[in-house]
């Protein structure tokens, strides 16, 4: 039996681009009313939900269950990873930006302005680190740190 994720979280859009994605409407709109009116309503609207999905479903999942670390579709054993770093502010969009280093894995989310960064102390990884956008930093960080001390087999209370 799985025990429950100490985190978890999907890097979705912000509630905000549901209403700029209406834009959408009036210019599916504008294009299929020459062809039909009912035509242009039904791409509008097909259009609208077919965008709304991706964006929702296509976002990385980050979670830390079972000591292992899961970003997007990638995942690493925490027993590899050193100290979790959560990054905000000016320290963030160093990170992001003229801090970024070719060798670290990065699942940056367009959406957030804060990332964590933890370490990789694998020697036969070449992965400097992996940092990672979270909406909650800190907690992001602390479920990292709560699985590297918990030893392997056994579920966090």
């Amino acid at each position: 039996m799985t025990s429950a994720p100490s985190y978890r979280e999907r890097l979705g859009p912000p509630w905000w681009m549901p209403l700029l994605l209406l834009l959408i409407v009036p210019a599916a709109l504008l294009v299929f009313l020459p062809v039909d009116i009912n035509v242009g309503i039904a791409v509008a609207i097909g259009l609208y939900v077919a965008v709304l999905g991706i964006l929702w479903f296509a976002a990385p999942v980050v979670e830390v269950q079972g000591g292992v670390l899961r970003a997007g579709r990638a995942r690493i054993d925490v027993v590899h990873l050193g100290a979790a770093d959560a990054l905000e502010g000016a320290d963030a969009t160093a990170a992001m930006r003229g801090g970024w280093d070719p060798t670290d894995h990065h699942v940056i989310s367009p959406w957030t302005r804060s990332v964590v960064r933890a370490s990789v102390e694998d020697p036969s990884d070449p992965t400097g680190a992996w940092v990672v956008s979270s909406r909650h930093p800190q907690r992001l960080a602390a479920a990292i740190e709560a699985a590297r001390s918990t030893p392997r087999g056994t579920a966090a209370a």
